[in-house]
């Protein structure tokens, strides 16, 4: 019996080590939405507090910007946006800009 527990310990522990990154990127949109629509919009399209900012679902801005400039931007800020840098990990801040690369 306690063979048995222990294995579907090590089954469960093998099963989650895969998880996070998947998490992860799956999490891009959850965590947009708690962090960044306040400014940018559920849609990208930046609301007046953050008059200034890029609108992010903009084809132009997409075609101009890639995934790595946008971890950039999150990380350090821009303007009156502050950086996430220490705030979020940073396969957090890659799944938010993987997830604001998909905006149309």
């Amino acid at each position: 019996m306690k063979k048995l527990a222990l294995l579907l310990c090590a089954l469960g522990l093998i099963a989650l080590a895969g998880a996070p990154a998947a998490q992860a990127a799956a999490d891009g949109k959850a965590l947009y939405d708690a962090k960044c629509t306040m400014c940018h919009g559920k849609d990208g399209v930046a609301k007046p507090m953050a008059k200034g900012s890029a609108n992010l679902n903009d084809p132009k801005y997409q075609e101009g910007t890639t995934s790595d400039e946008l971890v950039a931007v999150i990380e350090n800020g821009k303007g009156k946006m502050p950086g996430y840098k220490g705030k979020m990990k940073p396969e957090e801040i890659k799944a938010v800009a993987d997830y604001v690369k998909t905006l149309k």
